[in-house]
């Protein structure tokens, strides 16, 4: 991937990948293996925050572009016996002191569909945490909701843990793309569920996708009114990312002879997005995420807004001495030096927590590849960092050249204390996370990337894959 010096098309290729678990390089490790596994938390280096995640793998339904661990034909046995070993691996990993001596800025349960449990099951989980955690400074507790199973009892149930935000995805209003995507919740199910939530949670948000294979302009305007028409005080955009949805989804859409989004065409959506959503009242706080604000109709409006952020992805997109501890089936704590992931298998959680062992697979990665979490995350995603940041000891020097590439090309603002997006950097921020990633970082990116292209199962945009430079065919590399 290069910078172009075109004054529109910025780099000569489109990336295929458009949000990623960061560092996904790195070694397994050598030291903490099988049993001892566990001991890598006794050597987490303390930090300013944490966040906790809360994996639940259960759904009503499985969605065709979801790729998370999840499963479908559960009973109530099935998810309290979880909810029982959940609860031991919170009292499990408290009794360790470098895992709750950092105060808690998050709390995100997720899925899977946390709204399956009953309401008794999540006033439990959220009492373990309580009881076991310190959240005195927790400044967000985020929930997710299928709209199906929103209703009053479970609401009143998060509130009482705390919970503050509340996310569901509606996707698309569009009917065809809805039986694509196989979402089993009616419209009237999900208008009613968002004005519930709405009504409830100081902050309520809906997630939408867009760039799907023959989506028209009618079709993203169409989702753009009616997620705007839900009132709510945040709307997250997100590009389908099509190297991870289930070949189930690329075959339905091969059936309707709908073709896929083209990397350039997905570029202009994001372009129309930002702006359709700024005349509604709407402004970028991330990436992907939009907040509504009195802000969106000052003329001197910010690029991205200081007024919220999502506290979650700070912890998870580089902000520095920010990390995660996870709970559940295949859920990933990620920190300095290392990142420690679940087990996947359900059966295999169970009898290791039940034996007071912590079924995890650990990964070791270098303090360069940590140093460079402002610049390939932070800076690209929340759209600006403090210079103090940066820590020139170990950001590789040829990061910091691409650095000032970027400022040369008028992707980035430098001041005497920070680097910020332009507008143009805003517009290309997914490219400017693997442009700044360290090299180790490019190449296991470039990796999956070939992989998913490898799979005769996907139907991937080919300018994604084939870049787009005047004509010319680049293939993806990690330069």
């Amino acid at each position: 991937m290069r910078l172009t010096g075109h004054s529109v098309i910025k780099f000569d290729s489109f990336l295929p990948l458009y949000n990623w678990i960061y560092p996904i390089g790195g070694s397994a490790s050598k030291r903490f293996i099988g049993k001892d596994a566990a001991d890598v938390f006794h050597h987490i280096q303390p930090s300013l925050s944490r966040a906790l995640y809360i994996h639940i793998p259960f759904c009503d339904t499985i969605c065709s572009f979801c790729p998370f661990v999840r499963t479908a034909g559960y009973d109530s046995q099935e998810i309290g016996k979880y909810v029982q070993t959940l609860v031991r691996e919170i009292e499990l990993k408290a009794r360790i002191p470098t895992l709750t001596s950092t105060p808690i800025g998050a709390v995100f349960f997720g899925g899977g569909t946390p709204s399956v449990l009953s309401p008794h099951q999540i006033r439990t989980i959220g009492n373990a945490l309580r009881e076991n955690f310190d959240l005195g400074k927790c400044r967000e507790f985020s929930f997710e909701f299928e709209v199906k199973s929103a209703t009053e009892a479970r609401v009143a149930a998060a509130l009482d843990i705390g919970v503050t935000h509340a996310r569901f995805g509606a996707q698309t209003f569009v009917p065809s793309f809805r039986k694509h995507f196989r979402l089993s919740a009616s419209v009237e199910v999900l208008n009613r569920a968002a004005q519930l939530l709405q009504n409830a949670f100081p902050h309520s948000s809906c997630d939408i996708l867009y760039g799907m294979h023959g989506q028209t302009e009618e079709d993203l305007e169409f989702d753009i009114e009616q997620a705007s028409n839900l009132g709510l005080a945040n709307l997250d955009f997100y590009p389908l990312n099509n190297l991870v949805t289930q070949p189930v989804l690329s075959t339905s859409f091969a059936n309707s002879n709908s073709k896929p989004t083209s990397g350039l065409t997905k570029h202009y959506m994001s372009l129309y997005v930002r702006e359709a959503l700024r005349t509604r009242g709407y402004l970028p706080h991330n990436g992907h995420g939009f907040v509504r604000t009195q802000l969106a109709k000052s003329h001197d409006r910010p690029l991205i807004t200081p007024e919220y952020s999502f506290v979650y992805h700070e912890h998870t997109l580089g902000y520095p001495s920010h990390d995660v501890l996870g709970f559940g089936v295949n859920a990933i704590s990620s920190f300095s030096g290392f990142v420690v992931s679940n087990t996947e298998s359900r059966k295999i959680y169970d009898e290791a927590i039940s034996d007071g062992q912590l079924p995890i697979v650990v990964r070791e990665h270098s303090r360069e590849t940590d140093a460079c979490r402002p610049l390939a995350l932070a800076l690209p995603y929340h759209g600006e960092i403090p210079r103090s940041w940066i820590d020139t000891n170990f950001v590789p020097h040829e990061i910091m050249e691409r650095l000032v590439q970027l400022r040369d090309h008028g992707l980035v603002r430098e001041t005497s204390d920070a680097y910020a997006l332009t507008e143009d950097g805003l517009a290309w921020y997914v490219n400017m996370m693997f442009y700044l990633s360290p090299e180790m970082e490019r190449f296991a990116l470039a990796k999956i990337i070939q992989q998913a292209l490898g799979d005769k199962r996907r139907r991937i945009e080919e300018s994604g894959l084939s870049g787009f430079n005047f004509g010319k065919q680049i293939p993806i590399h990690p330069q």
